[in-house]
């Protein structure tokens, strides 16, 4: 049974330091008919997500280019704006010519990669390795605030919350939460435990930047290590955009009334639908690579190579397609011709590069 822990709603003041943020597992009924019929449903869609994403024979064909498409929606929650395309041209040429945005977006996508390999290695997420993914986000701002003054503010400059200041309370906090990620061994479904660490984690706020960023990796990754998924393939950003007001209101009743209630409904329903648009999602993308395969076979080319290539990254190089095949320049010059003669790729130059792509699963993923 999980040590609850009482709550004084008198505490709070959003223009002071939370310093007073109750630790987990707050006093509250984990356990509701509702959440738990949601979970359920939540579980049946995930399941059939990852049975799905099994069908694909290269995995990259789906994780990365998926986490560009969350890595620009997450990015323009902190008004740092671009677009899928673009960060997908930005990758095949990454340089010193790509641009602030493509380049924090990239960021961003990198940490999740990285920090989806290095969780098979740790057995839970903790207080370092939360320090860590947020470094690689935000490689100038690193480590867990010590300076008071962090106010989390409308456009109005009207402050809504000011979080915990103190770098040893905020560690006492981290450290709790680590405890409560952890901790397999409670009566809290894991569907329902996700949107309590999100709450917590933006409630501590423990950098000095990349904190959305920071806890949008940590519920795909928390997804991940409580084996909902497989893969990070499933994410909040695109469901936030759409529904800003509802999030940053929930987020504030959750504060204010010390109920979790309907901001676990919200995310439960997210993951629900989420889940339900990626793996039909998948499908398509099957579809559509199976016709490519099908197409391409025709064309005295190393088909199966090829289609995996072609959606392997969304747009390729001259150089990475002469390297991922091992054949020549010439070869490949030959082979774009009979590609786009026939109808299966287009080409585009950004910059001095041509960059070859399947118009179809381009719009799959913007």
């Amino acid at each position: 049974m999980c040590n609850l822990w009482t709550i004084d709603k008198s505490m709070f003041k959003n223009d002071i330091p939370y310093n007073d943020l109750p630790l987990l597992p707050w006093k509250f009924n984990y356990n509701k008919v509702e959440f738990l019929k949601l979970a359920i449903k939540a579980t049946w869609e995930l399941e059939k997500l990852n049975g799905l994403m099994h069908l694909i024979p290269n995995k990259n064909i789906l994780i990365s280019p998926l986490l560009i498409k969350e890595s620009v929606e997450s990015s323009a929650i902190e008004n740092i704006n671009t677009t899928t395309i673009k960060v997908l041209q930005s990758k095949a040429l990454w340089n010193d010519k790509a641009l602030w945005p493509e380049k924090e977006v990239l960021h961003y996508h990198n940490a999740i990669l990285q920090w989806f390999d290095q969780l098979k290695k740790y057995n839970g997420i903790g207080y370092n390795f939360l320090v860590q993914l947020q470094s690689i986000i935000e490689p100038n701002k690193t480590w867990v605030r010590k300076l008071p003054w962090t106010v989390i503010a409308n456009g109005l400059w009207e402050v809504l919350y000011t979080p915990p200041s103190g770098k040893e309370n905020i560690d006492l906090l981290l450290k709790n939460l680590e405890d409560f990620i952890n901790n397999f061994d409670d009566d809290i479904d894991a569907l329902v435990k996700m949107p309590v660490i999100h709450y917590q984690f933006e409630s501590i706020h423990p950098f000095y930047d990349g904190n959305g960023r920071t806890w949008r990796i940590l519920n795909v990754l928390y997804l991940v290590l409580t084996k909902k998924l497989d893969f990070p393939v499933l994410f909040l950003s695109e469901y936030i955009n759409k529904t800003k007001s509802t999030y940053y209101g929930l987020l504030n009743k959750t504060t204010q009334y010390w109920d979790y209630s309907d901001f676990i409904i919200y995310l439960l329903e997210w993951i629900i639908h989420q889940a339900n648009d990626t793996w039909k999602k998948i499908l398509k993308i099957k579809k559509l690579m199976k016709n490519t395969e099908s197409q391409i076979s025709h064309l005295n080319m190393d088909y199966y190579k090829l289609t995996i290539l072609l959606f392997s990254e969304p747009f390729l190089t001259l150089h990475k397609m002469q390297t991922e095949l091992w054949i020549g320049k010439r070869t490949v010059i030959r082979y774009i011709q009979k590609l786009e003669e026939n109808n299966i790729v287009s080409s585009l130059k950004v910059w001095k590069n041509k960059l070859i792509y399947i118009p179809e699963f381009i719009q799959l993923l913007d």
